[in-house]
């Protein structure tokens, strides 16, 4: 059964909310505690860094608010529901692009774009639309000239910038990024984090 925050706590200042959260992973060597009673509030609006060595749990808590994985023990909260599982209003730009290699940068933004927009026949966006969102996208990393491309035929900071691409493109109400900008040059990686900063503020 699906939990909801109390109207106190599902306010703008807990727009994100884990609590008393707890990871295990089961390993060869035993169990291993990747993260104990975390506590976190997020803001809506709010940027928050999550900053630690490797192996810390970083990716892991990405990974809980996303839905991909349940903690062992804790709530996860967004928006004042409960976190069941994977959302459109939750997106995740990886380390790695995690593209489908059978399909072209437009068809990867495009697969996702008709996921979001086209869930119902009450939410049913016309084919245009679509496409309007998907060459919106593109042209915010700056990839319209490899809009026909598929990934084993561009760089590795190309390919990110199309999973950032498909991910704006879902307009989702929360953006988690697992140090996207790694594999980019430097130019790239500033003129993206001024859009995210211009999209934030819309």
């Amino acid at each position: 059964m699906e939990k909801t925050l109390t109207t106190e706590k599902a306010n703008s200042d807990r727009y994100v909310q884990l609590e008393n959260v707890d990871m295990t992973f089961s390993t060869k060597k035993g169990d291993f505690n990747a993260l104990k009673n975390i506590n976190l509030s997020i803001r809506e609006g709010e940027f928050v860094s999550i900053i630690g060595h490797s192996g810390c749990g970083k990716s892991t808590v990405l990974n809980l608010i996303a839905g991909l994985t349940q903690p062992t023990e804790g709530l996860l909260f967004c928006a004042g529901r409960e976190i069941a599982g994977p959302g459109p209003q939750r997106a995740v730009v990886f380390q790695n692009h995690s593209l489908l290699p059978w399909l072209t940068c437009y068809e990867n933004v495009y697969l996702a774009v008709e996921r979001v927009f086209c869930t119902s026949a009450e939410k049913k966006e016309p084919k245009t639309q679509l496409k309007t969102r998907t060459d919106a996208a593109l042209e915010l990393v700056g990839l319209t000239h490899a809009t026909d491309k598929r990934p084993n035929e561009i760089s590795g900071g190309m390919k990110q910038r199309v999973g950032i691409a498909r991910a704006l493109a879902m307009e989702p109400k929360v953006l988690l990024l697992d140090e996207p900008f790694g594999a980019l040059d430097a130019l790239t990686r500033a003129n993206l984090q001024d859009e995210l900063m211009k999209i934030m503020a819309k």
